[in-house]
C-alpha cells in the first residue's frame, strides 16, 4: 500500500514530467522560430554586404517587425538610408538605435554624421536661390566653410 507521502511524491514526479515534456515541446517550437529568425538575419546581412540595398532593406524591415528591440537591423537600415540619400529616414533609424541602446556609440555617431550631411545639403540646396555674387550666396558659403572648419578643428 502506498503511504500518503509516497503518493504525493509520485504525483509530483508525474506532474514534473508533464511540465518537462511540455517545456520541451515549447523549446522545439521556439528553436524553429529562432532558426528562421537567424536565417533572416543572415540573409539580410549577405544582401547588405553584396550591396543589394533594396533587398537588404526589405529583409531588415522584416527583422525589426519580428524583434523591434533588436539593435543591429536598425543600425543597418540607417546605413542603407544614408547610402541611398534618404537622410530623414536614416535619422529615424539612428534615433531608434539611441533609444534602444544609448550606451552604443555607433548610433550616436551615425546620427551626428547624418545630421551633418543634412546641414550641408541644406546649404547646398539654398545656393540655387542666390546669384553666385550676392550677399546671400556669400553667407551660405561662409556657413558651409564654418561648418567644415568646426569639423576639422
Amino acid at each position: 500500500m502506498w503511504s500518503k507521502s509516497s503518493l504525493a511524491v509520485s504525483q509530483l514526479i508525474v506532474i514534473s514530467t508533464f511540465f518537462l515534456i511540455l517545456g520541451g515541446c515549447a523549446t522545439t517550437v521556439g528553436s524553429g522560430e529562432n532558426a528562421e529568425f537567424s536565417n533572416l538575419i543572415e540573409k539580410a546581412s549577405s544582401q547588405y554586404e553584396a550591396g543589394l540595398l533594396t533587398e537588404a532593406e526589405s529583409s531588415y524591415r522584416k527583422v525589426t517587425a519580428l524583434r523591434p528591440d533588436y539593435y543591429e537591423p536598425w543600425l543597418k537600415l540607417g546605413n542603407i538610408y544614408v547610402r541611398t540619400g534618404q537622410l530623414e529616414a536614416a535619422v529615424r533609424m539612428f534615433r531608434e538605435c539611441t533609444e534602444l541602446r544609448p550606451d552604443d556609440v555607433r548610433g550616436w555617431s551615425n546620427l551626428s554624421l547624418t545630421r551633418l550631411k543634412q546641414s550641408l545639403a541644406v546649404l547646398d540646396d539654398a545656393q540655387q536661390y542666390f546669384p553666385s555674387e550676392s550677399t546671400g550666396a556669400a553667407v551660405l558659403r561662409n556657413s558651409r566653410e564654418s561648418l567644415i572648419k568646426h569639423l576639422v578643428d
